[in-house]
């Protein structure tokens, strides 16, 4: 009966298999009173004592298919085989609906109506939802009591859905509301029933386009939400709101509509998924905004600009040294530093202002309606005076500083490229002493211009054009001998517009791109294809060594000493006539000491020679030094510039020199440029000397006829 008054059929009927896999009656009917007629009494009988197979009439089918089927007029259709008993009453449309327990057909219920209806789609699909959630109650509530009380059983069937079931007539008074509805809306049914859903579930501010859309669909019998899921805002009986998800349809029967739907609180759901965009744009430890978020909210006030002519402003905030609180009380306590400076930050700002963290100790602030640099750099100077008072740290009072970048708009179309020159002008902040801010300007831009053509123009030599890189050769010669014991590789680059370049017009910006990394292979590859050359070539009586610059992202690369290997392997390199070797610079190598020296004890292990480079210039320690796997030592040549006149340097350089000989390395003075710095350094036991004086970087065509020529010596020993 309930389903017969919520769809405005006439005449209901249930179909239930039994453990023969057939559909037989189970006696349960509904028939509204204008068609109680005697008439139906035989298509009554006819249908509850003819069983059905699959596939055998409409009943049989839906049993078979497991899908909801519809016939227009039962009457005229020849596939309707109860064609003899409906022909005497005034029945037409029929639907039937299965009622499912997983994907077995338990039921099959069928309904009529006097009238022709054409297929209706949407109530079919509902009918559908009807019949999963019946199956879930049906074999339960079969074994436990007759189904002669139809009126009852779908009442029950209804009010043990988990969602909520309205019906309404055409003024929206509630003709149908279940327990989910009750459970879901706070009203029961007795308070539900006669009053109209406006006033029941709708909120307030919704309820005039509510009425306006009822009045709309009963003038045209037309609305694009029927047959829809939707996400609406609705109201508790208390008072407060929650999201629903909710599907209506409607139905028209002796000209009336009635409205129908299913609905169910998704509040919690909601929470879930706005917890989880809160978790994709938010970092976990600050709950500040993170770089998605950011990026989102630049791009936003860069449109704006354009539209309202408002300056915009990004800053970036890097800690200074904060490393050193890392190293000294731990990551839970670093942790905790950056969690007060994230509320230092936000109290500096302005309320409209967008306080992102980026990664570690990275903040960056977007700063709308910004009028100049001035505006900025009192914001600046705000942050900076802001993080400046001592926080407490484990019971100990620390100090942050902060270096900050400033960058203005005015140029930029993009978040990305906002935030790269606010991260460039932070670098420069850092540069000039830390502690301060500065201004991105059109001398940086320049810089950058220039960093990003010849990043792009390196990327291309590699991946296109490796030959333009070349090497030439410095000699590196025993002092006492004036032999030639090793050759410093040393990469050039043969620019196809700008002819032959320096290392320092490359190098540095190769070593922060990490393009270094490609560009060391390939100069280790060149070097071992030359020095290979020159095993039949050279006249020397000596093995000679060919040493090769290590960066430090090579030095940091977990499988160097296997790279390495490989080439020289490829190489095949005589070790008789000739030796590999790898300089390192002092600083590089105290950026992590003991990753450090294991890899070069790899390297030893394959029988590289080890070098120091620029060594005076760094900040090692001696307990560092003697645990090196070390064989030389670089002393930098502006310790040699000024030797032959300045006590201090001869007195640094002959501490060293001892130094190295009592932890058994050998001594190599480069930049050596004159006669006199020559001899002092001899004098002082200096074991090789490399410079201008005997040698500049050449090619290695030119370096090899001047070893033949000479014999592999470059100057008489005394």
């Amino acid at each position: 009966m309930f389903i017969c008054q919520a769809t405005g059929w006439s005449l209901g009927h249930v179909f239930i298999s039994g453990p023969d896999n057939i559909l037989r009656s189970a006696n349960i009917w509904h028939i509204i009173a204008q068609h109680k007629q005697a008439n139906l009494l035989r298509f009554r009988e006819d249908s509850e004592a003819r069983p059905f197979a699959k596939g055998e009439g409409i009943p049989g089918r839906v049993f078979a298919n497991g899908q909801p089927e519809w016939m227009i007029n039962a009457q005229q259709d020849p596939g309707y085989i109860r064609q003899d008993s409906i022909a005497k009453t005034s029945l037409k449309s029929c639907f039937a609906f299965p009622v499912l327990t997983g994907d077995k057909v338990v039921a099959v219920l069928e309904f009529y109506s006097s009238r022709a209806h054409q297929p209706d789609h949407a109530l079919l699909d509902v009918m559908s939802h009807v019949g999963l959630q019946l199956g879930r109650v049906f074999e339960r509530e079969l074994a436990q009591q007759q189904l002669a009380d139809s009126e009852q059983r779908h009442r029950h069937i209804l009010n043990s859905t988990a969602d909520a079931f309205i019906a309404m007539d055409s003024l929206g008074s509630v003709t149908a509301w279940n327990h989910a509805a009750q459970r879901i809306f706070g009203w029961n049914s007795e308070q539900a029933l006669g009053r109209t859903v406006a006033e029941l579930i709708v909120p307030p501010a919704f309820r005039e386009a509510h009425q306006q859309g009822m009045q709309r669909f009963l003038s045209s019998g037309q609305a694009s939400i029927l047959g829809q899921t939707l996400e609406l805002p609705a109201m508790h009986c208390k008072g407060h709101e929650f999201p629903i998800e909710i599907t209506l349809w409607s139905i028209q029967e002796n000209g009336d509509w009635s409205f129908f739907a299913f609905a169910r609180d998704i509040s919690a759901r909601k929470r879930q998924q706005d917890e989880l965009k809160h978790q994709a744009l938010h970092d976990a430890l600050t709950g500040l905004p993170n770089r998605l978020l950011l990026l989102d909210r630049l791009e936003q006030h860069l449109g704006q600009r354009k539209e309202q002519r408002s300056g915009l402003a990004a800053l970036f905030v890097d800690l200074d040294h904060f490393k050193r609180i890392n190293d000294s009380f731990g990551h839970e306590a670093g942790d905790s530093a950056l969690i007060e400076v994230a509320k230092r930050l936000q109290q500096a700002v302005r309320p409209h202002d967008t306080v992102a963290r980026l990664a570690g100790d990275e903040f960056v602030i977007a700063c709308p309606d910004i009028n100049s640099h001035r505006d900025a750099a009192i914001i600046a100077q705000r942050i900076l005076d802001t993080l400046a008072p001592p926080m407490q740290l484990l019971g100990d009072s620390i100090f942050l500083n902060a270096s900050v970048g400033i960058a203005l708009a005015d140029q930029y179309s993009s978040a990305e490229n906002l935030i790269s020159a606010a991260d460039i002008a932070m670098y420069e902040a850092k540069g000039s002493g830390r502690g301060a801010y500065q201004l991105f300007d059109e001398r940086m831009q320049i810089q950058v211009s220039t960093q990003l053509r010849v990043e792009n123009e390196i990327r291309h030599a590699l991946e296109h054009d490796k030959q333009q890189f070349c090497l030439h050769f410095q000699p590196i010669i025993e002092s006492h001998s004036g032999d030639i014991i090793f050759l410093e590789a040393l990469v050039r680059w043969q620019h196809p517009q700008r002819g032959l370049l320096s290392p320092i017009e490359f190098i540095p910006i190769a070593e922060e791109t990490g393009l270094i990394v490609p560009l060391g292979e390939w100069i280790l590859e060149l070097a071992c294809q030359e020095a290979n050359s020159w095993q039949q070539r050279c006249q020397l009586n000596r093995p000679l060594g060919i040493s090769v610059n290590l960066s430090g992202r090579q030095l940091a690369q977990a499988d160097l000493a296997q790279t390495i290997h490989d080439i020289m392997a490829r190489a095949q390199l005589n070790p008789a006539r000739f030796k590999l070797g790898f300089e390192v610079t002092e600083t590089e190598i105290m950026r992590d000491p003991a990753t450090a020296s294991a890899t070069l004890q790899t390297l030893r292990e394959l029988g590289a020679h080890i070098s120091i480079d620029d060594f005076g210039t760094g900040y090692s320690s001696l307990a560092y030094l003697k645990q090196f796997p070390v064989n030389t030592i670089k002393i930098d040549r502006s310790f040699i510039i000024n030797i032959a006149q300045d006590p201090a340097d001869q007195a640094i350089v002959s501490s060293v020199v001892h130094l190295a000989h009592a932890l058994n390395f050998a001594v190599v003075a480069e930049g050596v440029e004159t006669p006199e710095q020559a001899q002092m350094l001899r004098e002082m036991k200096v074991d090789y000397i490399q410079g201008y004086l005997f040698a500049k970087p050449q090619p290695s065509e030119q370096l090899l006829k001047l070893i033949n020529q000479q014999k592999g010596r470059l100057y008489e020993a005394e």
